[in-house]
């Protein structure tokens, strides 16, 4: 009987986890894709999915989310894509994927994304912005601290640097994590902005450093403060 009712909560578990559609609904994502030269690239693959936010679920059951590759384009000759599908009811985020692993360019997708950030049934998405792989180079910051009393409590990057992922809602941050690994673009001047404290003084200090990024594939660069 133990068993039976085992197998019954797994068929509920798995039959709940399917991504309903409102089939007389139609949403709407629009974009556009272009190089690092802000030229449109053409004949682009674009693919959207939609998937269930089970993590909760997932570290019960060791099972991957439900995810439905449901809506798909290829860019014109202007770079721009639409793509139209059903709107999704139980769902926990959409993904646009711009570009995979398997192009000359980078990796590039919006995710993070829900209803709230349509209007009218309609999205625009931020231009998303290829790089060649071979003129990107990866970046590792090493964090050097001269005072034990001393703590990095911001820290911002600013040049070109592709992001594989963009956020159109934003996560919830570690305060305590600052990104120490990246792709940047090669033969550039990143700039790095920072906020120090020491908590011997509980002071704050702005610092601002300039990274020249050279013609290599990874690049090491310790950060003192």
């Amino acid at each position: 009987m133990k068993n039976k009712y085992i197998l019954f909560l797994v068929i509920l578990f798995f039959s709940s986890c399917e991504i309903e559609y409102d089939g007389q609904t139609k949403i709407v994502v629009k974009g556009k894709v272009i190089n690092q030269n802000n030229e449109p690239i053409s004949n682009n693959q674009v693919n959207l999915l939609v998937s269930i936010n089970s993590s909760g679920e997932n570290f019960i059951f060791g099972y991957p989310s439900e995810t439905n590759f449901i809506g798909k384009a290829k860019t014109d000759l202007n770079g721009n894509y639409t793509i139209v599908i059903p709107q999704p009811k139980n769902f926990g985020e959409i993904v646009v994927i711009t570009n995979s692993d398997n192009s000359i360019y980078n990796k590039k997708q919006f995710a993070n994304i829900n209803l709230t950030n349509f209007s009218n049934f309609e999205l625009i998405l931020p231009t998303s912005k290829l790089y060649n792989k071979s003129d990107l180079c990866t970046l590792n910051i090493i964090l050097n601290p001269l005072n034990t009393n001393s703590q990095i409590t911001k820290l911002e990057y600013f040049g070109e640097i592709p992001r594989e992922i963009e956020y159109i809602n934003r996560i919830e941050e570690n305060v305590n994590y600052f990104e120490n690994a990246f792709t940047v673009k090669k033969n550039q001047t990143i700039v790095v902005k920072y906020e120090v404290k020491n908590y011997l003084t509980n002071e704050t200090t702005t610092q601002e450093q300039n990274i020249e990024i050279p013609n290599v594939t990874e690049f090491n660069y310790t950060l003192n403060f």
